[in-house]
């Protein structure tokens, strides 16, 4: 449904006439520089009362400002950029002046005026309606400004006193849902243990067939109080950053839908613990030597989280450069094949279920030395030499 809407007040002000009301005439825009009066610049006032005229609840798919144009100087004269800017704070067509201007705040539209004459213009403000209707803002009005350069340019449209059907109008385009029932939000479910920073992701639906507007999420820590977390997001995921080693992280999601209707929010929907500490392993003692080619080398490993995922195991020959020797292996063991006589040391890494990786650190944690090839070496053992006193 599109509902024109009219203007309830309108003016303009000219920075020459800084105490001169214009709340009865055409509405001017931009320079004048022409003739002995010299208005100078020109802004326009606009207010529509939108939420005597559309109902709440309804779904704004658009909203345009359209004004109408009467006169344009210079006739043939290029585009005019325009701005148009929220009013907050009220003003009376009847008493506006450029001394007593409202305060005006961000832009909400952009457009270019011509200077084809008998033509509307407009101007595209659906988030700006929106807002008002929420009430995310009161609605003073808007405020329109042209091309402020001292010259002679300027733009006029017929104001709410024209008495043809020229006037200024909002056009809003709604769809009206009578959707009364909030969304149904909830956050996705998410594994016993996470890294430090493990993204969250939710979804949703809308019975009542307005549509979801937008999200809010909640977290809270080992069962402490709730805090907010991503509020009126229009995205449905976000990373959890820096979470705590070993706490335990619960989640809770709400919706609110385009007809304004918000969810409450309920019970935890998603938890997980943080596991930001990398597991520990360890070769197991060998054999100080062995007359053999062939040994087995085994491993143990820890980790207070998720769990152990898989080892890394690599050797060094004689003091030489480390070789990967098993690759993420789940194994704990297995037989080694020596390739000639000589000292071989071993080192094992874990990797736990959330990717935390244990360093190598280049250290031996078990060696033996490979004597396979007569003649063979026996291992001397050492008595301590004890002298008796006399």
């Amino acid at each position: 449904m599109a509902r024109p809407t009219p203007a309830e007040a309108d003016a303009y002000i000219a920075s020459e006439w800084p105490n001169q009301n214009f709340g009865a005439e055409s509405l001017f825009l931009g320079y004048n520089l022409a003739g002995t009066d010299n208005f100078g610049a020109e802004r326009m006032l606009l207010y529509f009362d939108v939420q005597g005229h559309v109902p709440q609840g309804v779904v704004i798919n658009e909203a345009r400002l359209n004004l109408h144009l009467n006169f344009s100087s210079p006739q043939d004269d290029e585009p005019m950029g325009t701005i148009l800017r929220r009013l907050c704070s009220t003003w009376s067509e009847s008493e506006v002046t450029w001394n007593r201007e409202p305060v005006w705040h961000e832009i909400r539209a952009e457009a270019e005026v011509g200077s084809l004459v008998d033509v509307w213009y407009e101007w595209e403000i659906t988030t700006l309606v929106e807002d008002w209707l929420a009430e995310t803002y009161p609605n003073h009005g808007v405020e329109i400004i042209g091309d402020e350069a001292v010259q002679q340019r300027e733009r006029a449209f017929d104001s709410r006193e024209t008495t043809n059907e020229f006037y200024p109008r909002l056009v809003v385009d709604y769809t009206d849902y009578a959707d009364d029932q909030p969304p149904d939000v909830e956050v996705d479910p998410l594994p016993a243990f996470v890294d430090r920073d493990f993204t969250v992701a939710w979804s949703g639906d809308d019975a009542g067939g307005a549509g979801i507007a937008s999200y809010d999420v909640q977290y809270r820590v080992d069962g402490g109080d709730w805090a907010d977390w991503i509020e009126d997001a229009t995205y449905t995921s976000a990373v959890f950053a820096a979470g705590e080693d070993g706490r335990f992280y619960e989640f809770r999601a709400r919706g609110e839908d385009r007809a304004g209707n918000v969810e409450a929010y309920g019970a935890p929907e998603a938890s997980t613990t943080v596991d930001a500490r990398p597991p520990t392993a360890v070769v197991d003692p060998l054999p100080t030597i062995t007359n053999s080619t062939s040994f087995t080398v085994s491993w143990t490993g820890h980790d207070d989280g998720s769990g152990i995922q898989y080892y890394d195991v690599q050797y060094r020959y004689n003091d030489g450069d480390w070789t990967l020797w098993q690759d993420q292996t789940i194994g704990a063991s297995t037989e080694f094949n020596a390739m000639d006589d000589g000292l071989y040391e071993f080192e094992a890494r874990a990797v736990d279920n959330v990717n935390a990786q244990e360093d190598f650190r280049g250290e031996a944690e078990a060696s033996i030395i490979v004597d396979a090839e007569a003649p063979f070496v026996e291992p001397r053992v050492w008595v301590p030499l004890v002298v008796r006193g006399r």
